[in-house]
């Protein structure tokens, strides 16, 4: 039996029930556009986050203690693509999205010899814990500006003193964090309308057909971390969509970029994170 007498079995599920939030890019329409229209190569957007997650898989395994002992939590866990991955370091994994739509297909995820909860909960409402792992992966670019920090605080209040935090987002270059809604137009092209702060708050508040982005300084969000008592450890620079010239078929543009300051300042769509509670 788990704590307070719930039943100690794989699929068991616990829902927190929220108001009706739906995730604005439905079936990931324009992501899935977007990608089709600027990775370098055919594969690449898969092989490069896949890549930045071996990286992090690899620190894992030095930091925590044997799966059966660890208890992690996808926060945003969307539709559940990322379960799996996390269950290879943790036996007991609880995953929560505010959209119930979404978290009913992360529900099917079946993984041998691990217990699944889920929860539909936006995260600064979440409770339980304290987690040994969490995983937040692409959320905090989606969501209104002011709940950066406090989603930050409620991930560090529920995860263990030493936990780790596994934080991927949308960047911008060191220095020029941007906004933009984006949607699939005739022709099936993405659309990238660069707005306002204001604007990009306005249409998360009101909803519509284009998907707001956020792309964030990596600079300001580890200030915001470590206010709320995350340490940084590691950092790599992922999906470099970026033109690199001539030499661009014949290099790898991952390792190219992230061993490089100056141009890991500037260049990459994404960045993945791994952090400490301290």
């Amino acid at each position: 039996m788990r704590s307070g007498g719930e039943p100690a079995n794989p699929g068991y599920i616990r829902d927190v029930l929220t108001e009706g939030y739906r995730y604005p890019d439905a079936g990931d329409h324009v992501t899935g556009v977007f990608i089709r229209r600027h990775e370098p190569y055919d594969g690449y957007w898969t092989a490069s986050e896949d890549r930045a997650l071996g990286k992090v898989a690899e620190r894992l395994t030095a930091i925590l203690g044997p799966r059966e002992r660890v208890k992690a939590l996808d926060a945003g866990c969307g539709e559940g693509r990322l379960l799996p991955w996390l269950a290879r370091f943790a036996a007991d994994v609880t995953a929560a999205d505010p959209d119930p739509d979404r978290l009913a297909k992360a529900r099917g995820t079946v993984v041998e010899d691990t217990e699944f909860s889920f929860a539909v909960s936006p995260i600064t409402g979440l409770d339980g814990g304290p987690y040994d792992l969490v995983v937040c992966s692409h959320v905090i670019q989606h969501v209104p500006t002011p709940d950066v920090g406090p989603i930050l605080r409620r991930l560090a209040g529920i995860t263990a003193p030493g936990g780790v935090l596994v934080l991927a987002y949308s960047r911008s270059p060191i220095g020029q964090g941007a906004f933009s809604l984006d949607s699939v137009e005739a022709g099936d092209e993405v659309r990238s309308r660069r707005v306002s702060r204001e604007e990009f708050d306005k249409a998360l508040h009101d909803g519509g057909p284009a998907l707001p982005v956020r792309h964030l300084d990596p600079v300001e969000i580890a200030a915001d971390a470590a206010e709320a008592g995350w340490r940084t450890e590691w950092e790599w620079t992922y999906h470099v969509l970026d033109d690199l010239g001539p030499a661009d078929e014949h290099i790898d543009r991952d390792e190219l970029v992230n061993a490089s300051g100056p141009l890991r300042r500037h260049l990459g769509r994404d960045l993945i994170t791994l952090l400490r509670r301290a």
